[in-house]
C-alpha cells in the first residue's frame, strides 16, 4: 500500500509537470526571429523570469503583418500566462486588414514598455537640409522616394504622414524588411526612409544622413539631430513602439500582478541599456496610459490609412 502510495504520487507530480510543460509561461512575438521585436522580446522574457522556478518563452508566430500572433493571444485562456509583444501593427491591423483573424475587443493592454521615435534619412548625396529635401519634393512631384519595410509598416505611415503635412507627392516603395530598405537606401536606390535610430551608424560613415526626429525631442541616440517641431513641421510624430497585451478575459488581479512586474522590468538599468543599444528607449506606461496611447495611435493611424488607401492580406 505505502509503495502504491508513493506510485500515485509520483504519478500525480510528473502529470503536473507535463501539463505546466505543455502550456509553459510566454510572450508571443508576431514577427520572425532576430528583429527588434524579437530581441526586446527575449530581453523581458529573461527579466521576467528571474526568481521564477520556471522559464518564459519567447514564442514567434510571425505572419500577416503579426496578425497570426495576434489572434493566438486574443483566443488564449487568459489565465496570464499567454503575453502578446504587441506593436504598431497591433493599432493598425484592424484598419489594414478586412479579414482579421481575430476580434480586437478580445484583446487588453497591459503596459508600454518601450518606444523608439522614427528618424528621417536620406542620401547623403540628396539633401543636407529639411528645407532643402522638401525643395527637392515640390519641384519634381513624385520623383522623391520613400523606402519603407512593408505597407502599412511604421516607417509607410510616418512618410505618408510627412508629405500629407507637407502637401508633398512622394513615391512610397515598399520592401519585405528593414534591412532590404535600408539597403536600398545605402544603394541610393531609394531617397529617404524613416527608421528607429538603429540606423544612425551608417549616418557615422557618411552613407546617408539623419535630417530629424519625428518626435517632440530630440534622442539620446543622436543629440545632435533636431526634431521635425524644431524645423517647423510640429505635425509629424511617428515611432515605433512596444507594449504587452493579454486576453480579455484575464482577470484584473492577474493584469495588476504583471504590470508591477513589467514596471521594475522596465526601469532595470540592464534593460534600459539593451534597448539603448537597439535603437529604443525603455519607457513604462501602466495600462490606463497605455490604453489612452494606443486608442490615440488607432484613430490618427487609422485616418492615414483610410486617406492612403493602405490595405494588406492577414
Amino acid at each position: 500500500m505505502q509503495v502504491m502510495k508513493c506510485w500515485l504520487a509520483a504519478a500525480a507530480l510528473t502529470a503536473a509537470s507535463l501539463a505546466h510543460a505543455a502550456d509553459p509561461e510566454r510572450i508571443v512575438v508576431p514577427y520572425a526571429v532576430g528583429g527588434i521585436t524579437d530581441l526586446y522580446g527575449r530581453v523581458l522574457a529573461e527579466k521576467l523570469q528571474a526568481g521564477q522556478s520556471h522559464p518564459i518563452l519567447v514564442d514567434n508566430r510571425p505572419g500577416g503583418g503579426g496578425a497570426i500572433g495576434t489572434a493566438f493571444v486574443s483566443k488564449s485562456a487568459g489565465d496570464g500566462k499567454v503575453l502578446l509583444l504587441g506593436s504598431v501593427g497591433t493599432a493598425t491591423n484592424p484598419a489594414m486588414i478586412k479579414a482579421l483573424p481575430y476580434d480586437p475587443k478580445d484583446l487588453q493592454p497591459v503596459a508600454q514598455v518601450a518606444i523608439s521615435p522614427l528618424v528621417l534619412y536620406v542620401r547623403a548625396d540628396l539633401a543636407d537640409t529639411l528645407p532643402k529635401l522638401v525643395d527637392y519634393a515640390r519641384q519634381s512631384p513624385g520623383r522623391l522616394s520613400f523606402a519603407n519595410s512593408g505597407v502599412g509598416s511604421s516607417p509607410n505611415l510616418a512618410a505618408a504622414l510627412f508629405a500629407r503635412e507637407l502637401g508633398l507627392k512622394v513615391t512610397h516603395v515598399a520592401y519585405r524588411g528593414t534591412s532590404a530598405a535600408i539597403n536600398d537606401l545605402l544603394g541610393g536606390q531609394v531617397d529617404a526612409y524613416f527608421d528607429t535610430p538603429q540606423a544612425m551608424n551608417h549616418v557615422t560613415t557618411g552613407r546617408i544622413r539623419a535630417l530629424a526626429v519625428a518626435g517632440p525631442q530630440r534622442l539620446p541616440q543622436a543629440p545632435d539631430v533636431p526634431t521635425l517641431d524644431e524645423l517647423g513641421t510640429p505635425n509629424v510624430h511617428a515611432s515605433s513602439w512596444w507594449g504587452i497585451f493579454v486576453s480579455a478575459k484575464t482577470p484584473p488581479a492577474e493584469v495588476q500582478a504583471l504590470q508591477q512586474k513589467l514596471a521594475k522590468v522596465v526601469a532595470d538599468p540592464a534593460v534600459q541599456q539593451r534597448a539603448n543599444e537597439m535603437g529604443a528607449i525603455a519607457v513604462y506606461r501602466d495600462q490606463a496610459a497605455f490604453q489612452s496611447f494606443f486608442d490615440s495611435e488607432v484613430q490618427r493611424w487609422s485616418a492615414i490609412i483610410a486617406a492612403e488607401h493602405l490595405s494588406a492580406q492577414p
